[in-house]
């Protein structure tokens, strides 16, 4: 029989005596945990957390508290990019917005509340952001037509087989009047009244909108008459505004899967439009830093150099000769000597010490103009630096994780200042995107060529016409002055190919001698900012370099002009050229193993494309389709791989498909031989190709469609 341990009335009392303590130990941490004052913070973005890629994201960051809490909050994406001072009263709650930068691999953004005194690594609240970018489906936008969100939900494109993902917006004015849509493929509504002016400028720049005959009536767009939306047995009426398109159905519900599976098509790509103009760097940032700074000059010093040797020398001796006093020298010399030092030491640093600023800028022009600007500040001391911005910017802090040397991470006021502890030798810099200020530098187009006239007050740079692989080059423009660049010109000039050595060496181009070293691998820069970014959609477009300063920014409460280059991009659409020209391909479609991959980044990586094209509406020159982007140094013109042993080589085993948009399907085409425009050209002008790349040699980004007699 077993022993017993304790008596069992001794054992009963001690385990009676340890479940109330047990219950008064809970009680208390309940009780506590009650009276314990509570942060919580709450963090929105986007349309329902999706985003578009290239733009900055706007957080709200709402911070509720049960007593007042006085401190920061932090932001982390990747490293910590921006601390916002906060302040909310007991009781209340306060909404914060932060501009964070464009999201880099969907990476999960941090925010956490740091009360004043408090533990850095232990908040009092924290969240998580995590941006949604549509890779995978279609994303349309839905103004006030819940009904419509659950049918939408069960469509896939008949083009590519993509779902559709809809995205309720209920209350969507505020959205719809700043025109904060570029995160859509599509906008679905039905609101008879004239459109907010965001909206429109979104439209015009390329965006598509899907609603009612009656209410398009109303829109007040100025809407050009396409015909009626091919392959659907319903009358849908398909409209031009400016880049962007409208489809008019006479109702928005009713209407079966397959008709919104039709209608409804990839749209571009993101972070793979255009292929780049150069290879080489694409960072604002770099742009501004590739700005040269003019070191002080002295003119001046020889002569003081001289003046004073002949003080400290010949004067002095001649003046303690003259009083009888040689032997002071031994004392008025080193004085000299040492007045001389912190008078040319206080002269040398005034020059150096202070603050040098640049910036590298981007502008198209067209329906939707953007700016985007790279800004750079290096101070030789170490100072503490207050810059407010223009607040219709949408302003973030560049992440420089990856740039080497001391850098500094702002402090951002309430009232939207950003503060920097800059470190000796330290720097500093800020993208800002922004809606484009009316330009200076005008390009007009017209059937024998482009006409650049200069209306600013600076001289341009440089400027010309690119159309991809082709580059025509002009120099200096003055002001007032006018300049020209015929399309025969353009046609048969150079590649940027031929510009290689240029770009990667840092030397001036031969053809324009007032070229500086550093200008050529700015301006690749910054035009590959605009191609990547998706700004300029065309592969052609007139460039013009300035060298302009940026007024609306202060510094410690005084104005700062920042120097700096600007670019403006003037995009050429295909129609420009006359009856011959070409359009480059851009992505709508990549296989899902690819994107399962995570190549977003390099699209050659893909065995199975989709391509769009926009060509003439009035096409009329016979339509070809060739690989090698009509530049004959291009690497890899081998158009497919050699077949193995046993295996045929079968005529046009490339796999290239286009889409017939009458019958709703992708049928054959051939390299090389001429299309049918009636089948495969839209009433819009867009083409769809799809290419397996299993047997092909070479990226389908080569393959250009002609028109015409191209050299």
């Amino acid at each position: 029989m077993a022993q017993k341990v304790f008596p069992v009335g001794l054992g009963r009392l001690i385990l009676g005596l340890a479940a109330v303590g047990i219950l008064l130990w809970g009680g208390g941490t309940a009780l506590a945990q009650d009276e314990r004052p509570e942060v919580r913070l709450v963090v929105e973005g986007g349309l329902e957390g999706w985003v578009d890629p290239h733009w900055p994201i706007k957080l709200e960051a709402r911070i509720e508290t049960d007593i007042l809490l006085v401190g920061e909050l932090q932001v982390v994406q990747g490293q910590e990019l921006a601390r916002l001072e906060v302040e909310v009263p007991a009781g209340g709650a306060r909404a914060y917005e932060v501009v964070v930068a464009p999201p880099v691999d969907q990476r999960v953004i941090l925010l956490r509340v740091i009360p004043d005194g408090g533990d850095q690594e232990a908040p009092v609240a924290s969240a998580f952001f995590r941006p949604r970018v549509a890779a995978k489906e279609i994303l349309v936008g839905l103004v006030g037509l819940p009904r419509l969100e659950r049918v939408l939900g069960e469509v896939r494109s008949a083009v590519s087989g993509e779902p559709i993902t809809p995205v309720g917006m209920e209350d969507a004015s505020e959205r719809l009047e700043r025109g904060e849509l570029h995160q859509l493929s599509y906008l679905v509504m039905d609101q008879p009244r004239a459109l907010a002016a965001g909206t429109v400028s979104w439209l015009e720049g390329g965006g598509r909108l899907v609603t009612t005959t009656a209410a398009l009536e109303t829109m007040g767009l100025d809407a050009v008459w396409w015909g009626n939306f091919p392959g659907v047995d319903a009358e849908i009426g398909w409209y031009g505004v400016g880049e962007g398109e409208v489809l008019a159905l006479d109702a928005l519900s009713g209407h079966p899967a397959q008709v919104w599976a039709m209608l409804l098509r990839p749209a571009q790509l993101s972070g793979s439009q255009q292929i780049p103009l150069i290879e080489g760097p694409m960072s604002l940032t770099q742009a501004a830093l590739s700005v040269e700074s003019e070191t002080p000059g002295y003119p001046w010093l020889p002569v003081v150099v001289v003046v004073y040797a002949v003080v400290v020398g010949p004067v002095n001796l001649w003046i303690l000769r003259r009083r009888g006093r040689l032997e002071w020298a031994w004392f008025t010399i080193p004085a000299l000597g040492l007045i001389g030092v912190v008078a040319f030491s206080i002269v040398g640093t005034g020059g150096v010490n202070r603050t040098f600023w640049s910036h590298g800028t981007v502008q198209v022009s067209g329906q939707d103009p953007q700016t985007r600007t790279g800004m750079v500040a290096a101070t030789s001391r170490a100072r503490t630096m207050e810059i407010a911005f223009n607040p219709d910017w949408d302003v973030y802090p560049e992440n420089l994780a990856d740039i080497s040397g001391d850098s500094a991470q702002p402090t951002i006021t309430p009232s939207g200042v950003y503060e920097y502890d800059l470190p000796s030798l330290g720097w500093l810099s800020v993208n800002a995107f922004r809606r484009a200020e009316p330009a200076r530098v005008v390009a007009a187009f017209g059937d024998r060529g482009v006409e650049m006239t200069n209306g600013s007050s600076s001289p341009v740079v440089m400027w010309g016409v690119h159309a991809y692989p082709r580059v025509a080059i002009r120099g200096a423009l003055e002001p007032g002055a006018t300049g020209s660049i015929g399309w025969q010109e353009v046609l048969s000039s150079s590649s940027w190919w031929q510009f290689h050595d240029a770009f990667w060496g840092m030397h001036p181009l031969d053809t324009v001698d007032n070229l500086s070293e550093h200008w050529p691998i700015v301006i690749g820069s910054l035009v590959n900012v605009a191609t990547e970014s998706g700004m300029v959609d065309v592969p052609s477009f007139a460039f013009a370099v300035t060298e302009q300063s940026i007024p609306d920014v202060m510094v410690d409460g005084r104005p700062q002009e920042v120097p700096g280059l600007k670019l403006d991009l003037y995009p050429i659409s295909v129609d420009r050229m006359g009856e011959r020209g070409w359009a480059h391909a851009r992505p709508v479609w990549l296989d899902e193993a690819f994107r399962a991959g995570g190549f977003e980044g390099a699209p050659v990586f893909a065995e199975l494309w989709i391509l769009s094209y926009r060509l003439p509406t009035d096409l009329s020159a016979p339509l070809r389709l060739g690989l090698g982007g009509l530049d004959p140094e291009f690497v890899g013109l081998d158009r497919a791989i050699a077949p193995f042993d046993g295996e045929e080589d079968v005529e046009g085993r490339e796999g290239w498909e286009a889409w017939d948009w009458g019958a709703a399907e992708f049928v054959p085409v051939d390299i090389d031989s001429e299309l049918d425009a009636a089948r495969i050209v839209a009433p819009s002008g867009e083409v769809l190709l799809r290419v397996s790349t299993a047997r092909l040699g070479v990226s389908p980004l080569t393959a250009v469609m002609t028109w015409g007699d191209v050299p």
